[in-house]
Parts: C-alpha cells; sequence; structure tokens
C-alpha cells in the first residue's frame, strides 16, 4: 500500500501532467466535441495551390499523431485518478501485485508493473 502522501505527491504530478496535455492539445485541436472531453484535431487552412496543400496535409498528420499520443497518455492519467479514488492505485492490472514505487515515481499513470509491460 502507498504512504497517504507519497500518493498524494503523486497525484500532483497528475493533476500537473494533465493539465500540460490538456494545453497542448487545445492548442491543436479545434475544441471539445462533448461532454466525454473527446478533442478533434483542426484541420489548418494554409492555400489551395498544390505545394501549400501537400504542406497543409503534412502538418495536419504530424499533429494528428502528436494528438493521439497526448490522449493516450491523458486517458491513462484519468485511469490513475479514478484508481486513486478507487483505492487500487499502485496495483499491476494484469497480475494484481504492487508496482513498485520508483515506476509510480518516474511515471504515475504507470497501471503495469515492469514484468507485465508490454504484455
Amino acid at each position: 500500500m502507498i504512504d497517504p502522501q507519497i500518493q498524494e505527491e503523486l497525484k500532483t504530478k497528475l493533476l500537473e501532467e494533465k493539465k500540460r496535455i490538456e494545453e497542448n492539445l487545445s492548442k491543436t485541436e479545434t475544441g471539445k466535441k462533448d461532454a466525454d472531453r473527446e478533442y478533434e484535431t483542426a484541420f489548418p487552412e494554409v492555400d489551395r495551390d498544390e505545394e501549400s496543400n501537400a504542406d497543409e496535409i503534412d502538418m495536419y498528420e504530424n499533429n494528428l499523431a502528436a494528438d493521439e499520443a497526448m490522449k493516450g497518455e491523458l486517458e491513462k492519467i484519468e485511469k490513475a485518478l479514478a484508481a486513486m479514488e478507487a483505492g487500487t492505485y499502485g496495483f499491476c492490472a494484469n497480475c494484481q501485485k504492487e508496482i513498485p514505487l520508483e515506476r509510480l515515481r518516474a511515471y504515475p499513470q504507470a497501471d503495469t508493473c515492469l514484468d507485465c509491460d508490454g504484455k
């Protein structure tokens, strides 16, 4: 079981990262689509000539890839915060063993131990 003071420290880190990601998403996204906070990547309007259009598509694809990665991290953070509320934070989702504190300090949204990571 994680010491309550350490869990509060990890919660603060999660909330700070959540805020940072949401701010970054708001820069490249058209906004929130619904109450579930689904973001939609904006397609920039650069120009209509062929070369500018290719640049526009390239920029959109780069934004889309980065946004998808950030959305995945945001989902992990929200799951970790929910696990804290439920009292299940810090246990591997696969083997139910306690996740080492060093791993949680390095990556507070981790939901698996290193043995199960990537399985």
